[in-house]
């Protein structure tokens, strides 16, 4: 009544990205076939190695070049648990059997190949999801904080990985910019800051992933304007790790960025910008309702930079912070004249809370010396 009765069917069909008219198909029964003729004729290109009725779940027809094709199938009914991909480079004459990191009874359900780096594969399985950095050579697990769940397929969208599980919904890994820049390539350099995605304004952060060989004494993130002009800066230290946390227990646990201090391990490391020049002058004390301290003026759309440096060892990288496509009306020029008043009122808070400070030393040195003295002070 509902199909699994049949049997003997094309399971997945892949259409070249690259030369029209280049058509690979894979069966449930284990049959892979490839036209290069819109389908006049067909070529039978089953990989050898691959058992005998096999499920061939998916067929990911190469982004570079037409003659790449990676296959995905599993065996499982047949109480064979393995794994089973293979890659072709010439149009399925001769396949390489590619699963060299993928646990043996952990079979496959998807291969797909990174539409902008050559040789970037991801992989589900029936336990998670894999990724390779040189054309399947190798595989290591991407699952990070994903529970142990079939990876029934998964599609690269834009800088993100999209995958849908059996039962447990989707998931979407986002930024992967640091995968196609060779994650771990860089782990015996001092720090490694990886080249930022663009921001947009009101919608996302800007993310920095960086890599440290070793656990850094004192990391400082610093955001440049075009002149390279320092506009916003974080610092993580072990007392800077102290003080974000009573601040963050202050306010009841809620997150204030900017004081999240640039984590300071060995190995990947990620902070984020929330897009704001650096505030006014704080005081202790100081009640602000319906807004927070740390945040000046919001940045305008354009190039800036980030630099990151770890005990001495610098990198700096430019980003975008692309405007806000929800507000088509408002110009350039706008969102420059709304900074620059931004900029004026920041100052001036900082000019009356500078006051505040002002007075506030000079009371406490009029009580030390009525204390010294003994005698009330003017």
């Amino acid at each position: 009544q509902n199909g699994p009765e049949i049997y003997g069917t094309i399971f997945t069909i892949a259409p070249s990205r690259v030369k029209e008219g280049t058509i690979w198909t894979g069966s449930d029964d284990g049959l892979a076939f490839l036209t290069q003729d819109a389908g006049k004729t067909w070529s039978k290109v089953t990989p050898e190695g691959l058992p005998e009725f096999s499920r061939i779940s998916m067929i990911d027809a190469s982004w570079h070049d037409s003659g790449t094709a990676y296959l995905a199938a599993n065996h499982y009914q047949m109480d064979d648990r393995q794994p089973y991909i293979f890659k072709t480079h010439d149009y399925g004459k001769s396949w390489q059997k590619i699963i060299d990191g993928i646990p043996e009874t952990d079979f496959v359900r998807v291969v797909r190949e990174d539409p902008v780096r050559r040789g970037l594969l991801y992989a589900g399985t029936e336990h998670g999801i894999y990724v390779s950095f040189d054309d399947g050579g190798h595989w290591r697990s991407l699952r990070l904080n994903l529970p142990d769940t079939q990876v029934a397929d998964l599609l690269v969208h834009g800088s993100d990985v999209v995958i849908a599980t059996h039962g447990r919904s989707f998931y979407i890994l986002d930024d992967i910019g640091l995968l196609r820049e060779g994650l771990g390539k860089h782990s015996d350099e001092p720090v490694y800051l990886y080249t930022p995605g663009p921001m947009t304004k009101n919608v996302n952060e800007a993310i920095f992933d960086y890599q440290l060989a070793k656990p850094a004494a004192k990391v400082s993130i610093e955001i440049l304007d075009r002149s390279g002009k320092v506009v916003q800066s974080f610092t993580g230290t072990p007392e800077e790790d102290k003080k974000a946390a009573a601040e963050q227990e202050e306010s009841g646990g809620e997150r204030r960025a900017p004081h999240q201090p640039p984590t300071r391990n060995a190995g990947l490391n990620r902070t984020s910008w929330n897009g704001r020049y650096a505030g006014p002058l704080k005081f202790p004390g100081m009640i602000l309702w319906g807004a927070n301290p740390d945040d000046g003026p919001a940045a305008v759309p354009g190039e800036y930079q980030v630099r990151i440096t770890a005990d001495g060892a610098s990198q700096t990288k430019s980003f975008q912070v692309m405007a806000d496509p929800r507000e088509p009306g408002v110009s350039a020029a706008d969102l420059e004249k709304q900074f620059d008043l931004a900029l004026k009122v920041r100052d001036q808070v900082t000019q009356a809370n500078t006051m505040v400070v002002h007075i506030r030393d000079i009371r406490r040195v009029l009580l030390e010396d009525e204390k010294k003295s003994g005698s009330p002070s003017l």
